[in-house]
């Protein structure tokens, strides 16, 4: 899996983000680091699932981030996987799979490049497509006041799952969020302790146990697949690293990263 390292990657380089003068690692009111999740989890969809390599290269699917699906209510999703309809109209200008990444200020090495350079036929999506979505995810992070976060963060969970399933009802939902595992975040205003590890594993003690799976698609409370990655952030500049122990999930835990690219190749297969 490349996404994990590539996202504490890039998401160590402070950048402008939200309304701030001063570069940050991480900015509540932005959204780079959500996109920076989705853009390397789908990297290891498509390296990873021997179905969606081949039709990534073959021009079979596409993607959009910060999509908005059409249903009862309308919900923009963080991430879309598409299947590329035979009539589309190929004369709207579109950017590759790398183009988007490079946008968003992914770090990558020249191996790494030349591994995404292969999916040149997986182009994002415009906003006046109308493509079959196969594929949804809606991305969190959980950064710092863990245990307050809690209530909101399972309603808003919940809430996208429901309203893509109602959009979509045969497509694969996914839930993935970003835990801090760190002892202290630097926001705008101070620098918080964060006791750890009991507030990261209070959150993926609840994405294991309270964001329900969907057992057939007659059920549209709950998602396909509920992943978490644990990073250790400071957001004071230092490097961001990937966490170890019990703040991140173990191996046999079923939101495991590698464990919810599985789940999407075994879904989309």
């Amino acid at each position: 899996m490349l996404g994990p390292d590539i996202l504490v990657r890039t998401l160590s380089v402070p950048t402008q983000r939200g309304k701030s003068q001063r570069a940050w690692q991480y900015h509540p009111r932005s959204d780079v680091h959500s996109k920076i999740a989705c853009w390397t989890l789908l990297l290891d969809c498509l390296i990873s699932c021997d179905k969606l390599y081949e039709d990534g290269k073959a021009g079979r699917i596409g993607f959009a981030i910060n999509h908005q699906m059409v249903g009862p209510i309308n919900k923009t999703l963080d991430l879309v996987l598409t299947r590329v309809p035979r009539n589309r109209n190929d004369r709207v200008p579109r950017r590759t799979f790398l183009e988007v990444g490079l946008s968003y200020g992914i770090v990558l090495t020249p191996d790494e490049t030349a591994q995404v350079a292969e999916f040149g036929s997986v182009y994002e999506e415009s906003r006046d497509d109308v493509s079959e979505i196969a594929v949804a995810v809606e991305a969190k992070a959980c950064m710092t006041k863990h245990i307050g976060a809690l209530p909101r963060l399972h309603a808003e969970i919940l809430a996208t799952g429901y309203l893509a399933k109602r959009a979509a009802p045969q497509c694969t939902t996914v839930s993935y969020t970003l835990v801090n595992a760190a002892t202290s975040f630097m926001s705008e205003s101070a620098v918080e302790t964060i006791r750890q590890p009991d507030s990261a594993v209070s959150v993926l003690k609840m994405l294991e146990t309270a964001v329900p799976l969907c057992r057939d698609h007659r059920n549209l409370l709950g998602y396909d697949a509920v992943g978490a990655l644990s990073i250790e952030c400071k957001n004071d500049g230092s490097p961001i690293r990937l966490a170890s122990g019990v703040s991140a999930p173990a191996s046999n835990s079923p939101i495991q990263y590698t464990r919810i690219i599985r789940q999407v190749c075994a879904a989309y297969r």
